[in-house]
């Protein structure tokens, strides 16, 4: 066995075994330039320096390559540049990162992102919701990897990404793409389409900035479709007809899961996934209290009115944890959109949406005087802001009621 100070070739790579642990061969003629040998038998060539002088000088090692694939005087030679430029003050393997990390593929950090970023809410740190996960990736892998997924990320600019949103919104990346045996997933593009891919495409950006891959987030500055969203309130004379609706099929005990779940929607303002993945330990019937331990915005505690207590408490216990299983109890029920679907064809309001039972919830607490902090925490919305978009309806009520009081106030005054 060589001794570990020798000088470094081909002849003595070769016998170089592997011990119990870890140890390095350090060349007698370059200092700094070694060979190191893993318990595993891989062998590899690194570099040792200083850049600059003196004991507070930065300390780096880096690895060349493996023996495998660099001959021995190769690596000599290369080790030489490293140790040459440090003593200039220079870290040349900086330059190299810098130029590796720049020239990265958007398709290669897209990957890195799913892999590592995509699961954690960037702004809280908590872990997200599978589902959202899985519909970010599935959009940037239709949309952004077709598009520019082979490009640099260090040669982005902003007119890139607003090229991209351009062509996803004119539909260049619609296409079919079989997911199952017999599955098939059709993507469209369209001004939605691009604004919800842009925005988690600037995700990936930031990832890729704190990550150390590139500078700045080119992506930060580029403008987006506005949200055109229209938000579908019930009447109280819809929310009636709906009710019938939703009494009858309970009286012919029909897909009574969906039915209880569509009234908890109404009765709650919560989300489907928080209904449908409800546990029997989230529940509080002693305080009328929801105490979510997932959802959209972490965990959650709601309180809950007497109505939507009595129908869970009315509910079979079918499952030791979840309220509402599906047939195979392998999981949550997931038919609530089908049963909605049937249901608001039904009771005349075809365009209502399963998400506008949130927003009427909202409406309906507004109307009956709550102010928008309050129904943020009916709703379990974690800023503020979120619960801006009911701005307009109490702005409504606070009208109405500014001619309620200034009716008073001049019936006094006779004026």
């Amino acid at each position: 066995m060589p001794s570990d100070n020798v000088k470094l070739t081909k002849r003595i790579v070769d016998g170089a075994s592997p011990k119990e642990s870890a140890y390095t061969l350090w060349d007698r003629d370059l200092a700094g330039f070694g060979l190191r040998v893993q318990p595993t038998g891989v062998k590899s060539y690194i570099a040792f320096y200083r850049i600059g002088v003196g004991r507070g000088a930065k300390q780096r090692q880096v690895t060349i390559g493996k023996s495998t694939a660099v001959t021995c005087e190769a690596a000599r030679r290369e080790a030489h540049k490293f140790i040459g430029a440090a003593r200039a003050g220079e870290d040349r393997y900086d330059a190299i990162r810098k130029a590796e990390n720049e020239n990265m593929s958007v398709s290669r950090i897209i990957d890195l992102w799913a892999e590592e970023a995509a699961p954690i809410n960037r702004r809280t740190g908590k872990p997200r919701q599978a589902a959202g996960v899985l519909n970010d990736i599935n959009r940037l892998n239709a949309h952004v990897k077709p598009l520019i997924g082979p490009r640099p990320i260090g040669a982005l600019s902003k007119g890139d990404i607003e090229k991209l949103r351009d062509d996803i919104t004119k539909g260049k990346t619609a296409c079919e793409i079989k997911t199952k045996k017999f599955g098939l997933r059709r993507v469209k593009g369209g001004e939605g389409t691009a604004k919800r891919t842009i925005s988690t495409f600037k995700s990936v950006l930031s990832f890729a900035v704190d990550r150390g891959f590139i500078v700045e987030n080119v992506a930060l500055g580029v403008r987006l479709a506005p949200d055109n969203k229209c938000e579908r309130f019930l009447s109280e004379e819809e929310a009636g007809r709906v009710g019938a609706v939703l009494a009858k099929w309970e009286a012919e005990e029909r897909r009574m899961s969906g039915v209880r779940i569509i009234k908890l929607l109404l009765l709650t303002g919560a989300r489907t996934a928080e209904i449908e993945e409800l546990q029997w330990r989230e529940i509080d019937f002693d305080q009328s209290f929801f105490r979510f331990s997932n959802t959209k915005s972490g965990k959650s505690i709601r309180p809950v009115c007497p109505q939507a207590l009595e129908i869970l408490r009315s509910t079979p216990k079918q499952h030791e944890e979840l309220v509402f299983p599906n047939r195979k109890q392998t999981g949550p029920y997931r038919g609530t959109q089908s049963v909605w679907r049937d249901i608001r064809v039904e009771a005349g309001v075809p365009d209502v949406r399963k998400h506008d039972l949130r927003h009427s919830f909202a409406s309906f607490g507004i109307s009956s005087g709550l102010s928008l902090p309050i129904i943020g925490a009916l709703l379990g919305h974690l800023r503020p802001e979120t619960t801006q978009r009911y701005a307009h309806l109490a702005d409504a009520q606070a009208r109405q009621a500014a001619v309620s009081v200034g009716g008073v106030v001049g019936s006094a005054l006779k004026l």
